[in-house]
């Protein structure tokens, strides 16, 4: 199995520290309104989300996309069948038989009954791509766009993991989204659609805790997108709540 967007390497940046600190220098950048300035990430599909000739994917990496529905509908084939059996034995038999038979339909019942609970499903997975007017899930299949204006509701349920609730083509949709960069995408959706989201204003798309860490490293021998000591003390302070 893979790693989950939350797991760190206790001795190692890894690729979910530089998910975040990118996800803090690009916070930083659009609150000054830098946000152009930034470096963009070339993707093999045409963006769609803005005519105005601005728009700009500024990550992208794995996704996994959840649904909550019922794996089934609680319906499954009962067993009816019976057994005429004659001579001696005949009556144990049938009886045995019919038991085994009572048996096996109480055991699909009750395998259909838990299947008919809704749960968390994954149904998509690919590379989420973020642009500063939505998000693009490429899949096997398809480009899926999402401007921020149809997602009516976020909400950060842990670390890389995104709840959103929006309207699509097909009605309305109920998903988690579990990324690296489920935070960026939080942030530039509260940042456009409700700057007074409690967990934007309170900053839980970037946790103190994580910060610490970012701090501990930026003291150390320099690595692959990790910030120097200067660069984390600018962008933290831009951070204070």
């Amino acid at each position: 199995m893979g790693k989950k967007p939350q797991d760190y390497e206790p001795d190692r940046w890894s690729s979910r520290d530089v998910a975040l600190w990118t996800t803090a220098e690009l916070a930083v950048a659009t609150l000054q309104g830098n946000l152009a300035g930034m470096p963009v990430t070339a993707v093999p599909f045409a963006l769609r989300l803005s005519n105005a000739g601005d728009e700009g994917v500024y990550a992208h990496g794995a996704f996994r996309l959840l649904d909550y529905r019922a794996p089934g509908d609680g319906s499954y084939a009962y067993n009816s069948s019976t057994m005429l059996a004659t001579g001696r034995g005949a009556v144990p038999l049938m009886i045995g038989v019919a038991a085994v038979r009572a048996m096996g339909n109480a055991g699909r019942g009750s395998a259909a009954a838990s299947l008919a609970i809704p749960r968390w499903l994954q149904i998509e997975q690919g590379t989420l791509a973020v642009s500063n007017y939505g998000f693009y899930l490429h899949t096997a299949t398809a480009v899926l766009a999402w401007d921020w204006h149809s997602i009516h509701f976020a909400e950060l349920i842990g670390p890389g993991a995104l709840r959103i609730q929006g309207q699509s083509p097909q009605g309305l949709v109920n998903w988690i989204i579990e990324s690296e960069w489920a935070e960026l995408v939080f942030f530039f959706w509260a940042g456009v659609r409700n700057p007074t989201h409690p967990q934007y204003v309170t900053r839980t798309w970037l946790p103190e805790e994580w910060l610490t860490r970012a701090f501990v490293f930026s003291r150390s021998e320099p690595g692959v997108g990790q910030p120097s000591s200067a660069q984390f003390q600018r962008i933290r302070g831009q951070l204070r709540p």
